[in-house]
């Protein structure tokens, strides 16, 4: 019964991704669209907050699309990606989490990506996430990674848009 809400969670939302070109269409009629694993793994585990094509309203998630591949700049941004806990603790293994971290980064981080790049491997995958991060404050945390990577990447300096909407709303 526990694995009824995933599926019926990707039901709800076909039409919704069918209607962005998230999914295809199956050729048949009535049969569901197809969506590729990688999208769906990203649905299931960061699509609710994070929105169906990494656009959440920044004040409360950080938005990924046009944004995300900025972290790639530094090395300690990039093992935030993978090191945050909702990450970390994915119920993937770690090659399916590869997957979908460059599906994140390469798809929805877009002309944010740094040039020669790489992608992320299940090797790393494996490493980052065994050391998940553990701090009290998180959002001070990316605060400081979040200035690291603008500091390399002076095009990354929207990042801050949520840490500035952060502070508001927690009176620092």
């Amino acid at each position: 019964m526990r694995h009824r809400f995933p599926i019926l969670f990707l039901v709800a939302l076909l039409p919704v991704l069918v209607m962005l070109g998230l999914a295809r269409a199956a050729p048949t009629a009535g049969a569901l669209p197809v969506i590729p694993a990688v999208q769906g793994h990203y649905l299931m585990g960061c699509g609710g907050c994070h929105g169906v094509q990494g656009r959440s309203g920044r004040e409360v998630v950080p938005d990924l699309a046009g944004q995300v591949g900025y972290f790639l700049c530094t090395p300690q941004g990039r093992d935030y990606l993978v090191r945050l806990p909702n990450v970390a603790f994915a119920n993937l293994s770690s090659e399916d989490l590869a997957r979908m971290m460059n599906f994140v980064v390469f798809t929805f981080g877009g002309a944010s990506v740094p040039a020669n790049s790489r992608p992320y491997t299940t090797a790393e995958i494996a490493t980052l996430r065994a050391d998940p991060l553990r701090v009290a404050d998180l959002h001070l945390y990316r605060q400081q990674v979040v200035r690291a990577v603008v500091q390399a990447c002076p095009r990354a300096a929207g990042l801050h848009g949520y840490d500035v909407a952060q502070a508001a709303r927690t009176g620092q």
